[in-house]
């Protein structure tokens, strides 16, 4: 460590192009983050609009998001059962026209 730490003492142009990628590593981090700020907001904004424009009332407490994420969570399972079924089935329709097919070429 102590020769890593003199090598780069005795070499100062490390430090500039350490400090040059320190600085291109943090600006690249605020950049990211500030898009994916910048699409939350897109997000959010276009939800309160589907709100606002379907006339559903639009939570204005913390208990009121809360509840309304609730409801929307419980929605999104339902629906989610719903396609793991219909998969399900569709699946299985395949699985038994898969054997019919094979069944009839072994048997050319």
């Amino acid at each position: 460590m102590e020769n890593a730490i003199s090598y780069l003492n005795a070499h100062p142009i490390f430090w500039v192009i350490l400090g040059i990628l320190a600085v291109l590593l943090i600006i690249a981090i605020v950049k990211k983050a500030f898009k994916l700020l910048i699409i939350i907001a897109i997000i959010a904004v276009v939800y309160l609009g589907y709100l606002f424009f379907t006339g559903k009332e639009i939570p204005t407490n913390k208990e009121g998001w809360i509840e309304h994420g609730k409801e929307l969570l419980e929605k999104g399972k339902d629906a989610g059962k719903d396609l793991l079924e219909k998969g399900k089935d569709a699946g299985e329709d395949l699985i038994e026209k898969g054997k019919k097919e094979f069944q009839k070429k072994t048997n050319d």
